[in-house]
């Protein structure tokens, strides 16, 4: 009863409404992509957005000049379709699929991706809560005749010049192998999809670090839950930063199935895990490294260190039930849950049955209320959790839409799904997603500077008390202290989870230092497209802070600006960091020059006739010229027709080229006559098409019966005989095929016919 007695206590002191600890997964900045799927280019992609208030802003894709304003209701969803082009393909290539979604007030956000009896669905985490280390949670893929349908994952960077290593866990469609690993850098909203090389490979296990918070999605184009049940749906999941795992779990077995799958993965060596349900199951992991298991029960899973859990539900059939396909979800521990959680349950794609699991401790779950109704008042079953009767949960089906869950107390962890014909979806919709595995200390500071002491938890729900190693103490969540002696300091800090009633020590040795000085590099001028290196003065153990325009940042000594643009020009900010303290701050001044832009205008043609070729080219004000024919003039006269090249340079050195085509050509013209008399007086003797800038001819003459009078190819025209004899007055037919040049110079074929008249003098 302890949590009652604490939530009447706040509220007395405090007078703090509902919600009790404002967990959440809201946010205002989101980064997302969608992964391949089964069905390429057919496949629907959405949006799922929810808020407690009314709120508006912008989907985008900027890679891709494509956006979309929405507005959202209170406790309502607002659904945007994306793109087709939003599918990210292929493996290992930098795409632009990145989708970034804002908003005005907080909301939180879904996304759906389905098509013909293949459903699945994820949470989107706001930026503040993505982090620098993942590990991958997958599952195996399929290799079925018409192709490989692989385990993938997919890298999405939300600021430029980002730093991606990868160390693969199985080998990938690109050469890659097990166990190696590579580096990446990808702008803001670009993309990196791995796909594994063969459907038995997994990629489940892969670590992905980056010098930046970044977004990491995992599962699978197409599979099947277990390996060997015969019925498959895509997977996909937004991974959680190793800092957000915990070592507390409950799972839950889902509505009217006969088990699920379990993975459990470790993010360090040798971590212990125990699965308590009807007994207790023992297993021990090194990083990376993952169990899988059945179970029919709900449980409760507790680790030594942090440990990630993933739920698959179990394809059609092979699960006792007639509807469902797989899908995954990644389980939220119970160190993080969350006070409100509004779930979107869908019909897309012939859903037909929906449910929403909810987890509580049991001393609350008579004050957690569904679309505003208790547990109780609604007729739910509520169940103990085996292995630890002090978590209760409910499995409750639902109608599709949007259902909100509260928690009195503190706090609930929610799940929804749903089955149809040969489908199903899943996502968590019940986490803080809380760095609750950092270690809040700081490393150090400088002497009399004000060093911040930040737990990062709140106040509400958890107490702390800290000793600074110099005689000092807080029981603050936050607050400045400053050392007035430089040396190592042992600090601690004790953090009492009043919701579990669980106690955590954190060590460690605080070095207090003298502010020291790092230099730049001089300033630096570059021509654009050019690659730019920055650097510090190397200081012994420091690592190092940079700021710069379009929001640069890196922690590199000597970062480097690849291709750079004119709007990278500005100061570059660096600090030095030796044990927590800054050094002062050094600039450099980087000025980026465009590249010079000649302009030889556009190929030109020109039509002479009876006269010499006399064109000038120039191609505007520049430093120095270089002509492709040698010349080192700013302005050239042309006197035949080619491709011409100049290269400019500006005072600075930077080059820029311009090329053109001058074409000497004039339009074909052409004249046919109508009547000719061969008598051989030296006046329209003969006939045939005239014209000028003819390439070629081929001329056919007929009689009135059809019958070919005459016929020549090399411009010879006819001079009214037929087999060596003068033809008779008359008309007669002529078709003429003729190749020529249109008033753009473009080769082209005429088919022309008409009629002639011979006449006898």
């Amino acid at each position: 009863m302890k949590s009652r007695k604490l939530l009447a206590y706040l509220r007395i002191v405090f007078f703090f409404p509902l919600p009790l600890f404002s967990q959440t997964n809201e946010g205002t900045d989101f980064w997302c992509a969608f992964m391949e799927h089964r069905d390429i280019n057919q496949n629907t992609m959405v949006a799922m957005i929810t808020s407690k208030r009314n709120t508006f802003g912008q989907i985008s894709m900027p890679g891709q000049s494509w956006s979309e304003n929405f507005s959202v209701q209170a406790n309502q969803v607002t659904l945007i379709q994306l793109p087709q082009s939003a599918e990210t393909r292929g493996s290992e290539t930098t795409t632009q699929t990145g989708i970034h979604l804002t908003s005005q007030e907080p909301v939180s956000v879904y996304i759906h991706q389905y098509f013909r009896m293949r459903s699945e669905a994820a949470v989107v985490l706001p930026v503040e809560t993505l982090g620098k280390a993942y590990y991958v949670m997958s599952y195996y893929g399929v290799d079925r005749q018409e192709g490989i349908f692989p385990s993938e994952f997919i890298v999405v960077a939300k600021e430029d010049d980002t730093l991606i290593n990868i160390e693969l866990a199985d080998d990938t469609q690109k050469g890659k192998s097990r166990g190696s690993s590579f580096t990446i850098r990808l702008n803001a909203g670009e993309t990196y999809q791995v796909q594994a090389r063969l459907g038995s490979d997994d990629l489940t296990g892969t670590l992905v670090t980056g010098d930046k918070d970044f977004a990491l999605f995992g599962g699978a184009r197409w599979t099947q839950v277990p390996s060997n049940c015969e019925f498959r749906d895509n997977l996909l999941e937004q991974m959680y930063p190793i800092d957000a795992y915990g070592r507390q779990f409950v799972t839950v077995p889902n509505a009217s199935v006969t088990f699920d799958v379990f993975r459990i993965l470790a993010s360090e060596d040798n971590t212990q895990v125990e699965v308590r349900g009807v007994g207790t199951s023992t297993y021990n992991l090194d990083a990376g490294e993952f169990i899988e298991y059945q179970s029919s029960i709900s449980s409760y899973i507790v680790g030594n260190k942090p440990i990630l859990v993933a739920q698959y539900n179990v394809g059609s059939n092979c699960n006792g039930h007639s509807l469902g396909d797989p899908s995954m979800v990644l389980l939220n521990s119970i160190e993080q849950t969350r006070d409100t959680v509004t779930l979107y349950n869908s019909s897309f794609q012939n859903i037909e049955e929906n449910y929403i699991n909810v987890i509580s401790q049991t001393a609350e779950i008579d004050f957690v209320r569904f679309d505003g109704t208790t547990l109780a008042e609604r007729g739910e079953t509520i169940r103990p959790v085996s292995g630890n009767e002090d978590f209760s949960y409910v499995r409750i089906r639902v109608p599709p839409g949007a259902h909100t869950i509260i928690s009195e107390g503190c706090g609930v962890i929610a799940t929804a799904y749903g089955y149809g014909n040969l489908e199903s979806y899943a996502y968590s919709g019940g986490a803080s997603f809380s760095k609750i595995n950092a270690n809040p200390i700081p490393e150090g500071g400088c002497l009399s500077d004000t060093i911040t002491f930040d737990a990062g938890l709140s106040p509400l729900r958890y107490t702390f008390f800290w000793d600074l190693g110099d005689g000092t103490t807080s029981r603050e969540a936050k607050f400045g202290h400053i050392y007035d002696a430089l040396g190592d300091y042992p600090v601690s800090v004790i953090i009492h989870d009043q919701c579990l009633l669980t106690t955590d020590t954190i060590y460690r040795d605080l070095k207090v230092t003298l502010r020291q000085a790092v230099e730049a590099e001089p300033d630096i001028l570059v021509c654009e497209g050019e690659l730019v290196r920055l650097g510090a003065t190397d200081l012994a153990g420091a690592r190092y802070e940079w700021k710069g325009p379009r929001n640069f940042i890196s922690e590199e000594q000597f970062p480097v600006l690849r291709d750079a643009t004119p709007d990278r020009s500005g100061t570059y900010e660096v600090v030095g960091v030796i044990s927590g303290c800054a050094t002062f701050p050094s600039f450099i001044d980087l000025e980026v020059v465009p590249t010079p832009a000649p302009d030889l205008g556009p190929d030109t043609i020109i039509c002479i006739r009876n006269r010499q070729l006399d064109y000038e080219l120039y191609p505007g004000d520049f430093f120095r010229y270089v002509w492709s024919n040698g010349q080192l003039n700013e302005r050239i006269s042309v006197k035949t027709e080619g491709a011409y090249e100049v290269r400019v340079f500006d005072q600075h050195g930077c080059i820029g080229v311009d090329s053109v085509n001058i074409v000497e050509q004039c339009p074909t013209k052409i004249y046919v006559p109508n009547a000719f008399s061969p008598n051989y007086d030296g006046t329209n003797d003969t006939f045939t098409v005239l014209g000028t800038d003819i390439e070629s001819l081929h001329l056919q003459i007929f009689d009135r019966w059809g019958t070919l009078m005459f016929e020549s190819t090399d411009f010879t025209p006819w001079d009214g005989r037929f087999r060596g004899k003068w033809v008779g007055a008359g008309v007669y037919v002529w078709v003429a095929v003729i190749e020529g040049f249109d008033e753009e110079a473009k080769p082209y074929t005429e088919r022309l016919s008409g009629s002639v008249t011979v006449i006898k003098q």
